[in-house]
């Protein structure tokens, strides 16, 4: 019950600010805002890192501009720290909230797997 709260609660997150894409810096390798970016057009696939975290930080890679918990292909967070996860070059969006800002450690035009630590892991997973 309180996975699929959360996961509900990701979505809702998620459906506030579908209405405007993020805007990341002029080549795509930075995001500094509560949003929604879309894959290749507002941010580059590859690995990204924050370490400037509020209390609360969640993100999630998309499969879909779309407001459903079936469009995310993985969540994670981090209670103030660092929080790196990799966006595939497959994936459609990528939503960031409380993260501060992500910068692109590696560029990367392969699907990969990211990682977080924390707060929202494992809630698609079934655990």
């Amino acid at each position: 019950m309180r996975k699929s709260l959360l996961v509900s609660g990701l979505a809702l997150s998620a459906s506030a600010v579908m209405c405007s894409t993020g805007t990341a810096n002029a080549v795509g390798t930075s995001m500094g805002t509560d949003s929604v970016f879309s894959v290749g057009t507002d941010v580059q696939a590859g690995t990204y890192t924050t370490t400037t975290a509020l209390s609360t930080c969640v993100w999630a890679r998309l499969s879909a501009l779309t407001p459903s918990a079936t469009a995310v292909l993985q969540t994670g967070g981090a209670t103030s720290g660092t929080a790196t996860v990799t966006i595939a070059s497959t994936d459609v969006a990528f939503f960031t909230s409380g993260c501060g800002t992500w910068t692109l450690q590696t560029s990367t035009g392969s699907s990969g797997l990211g990682s977080g630590s924390g707060l929202l892991s494992g809630l698609t997973s079934g655990s």
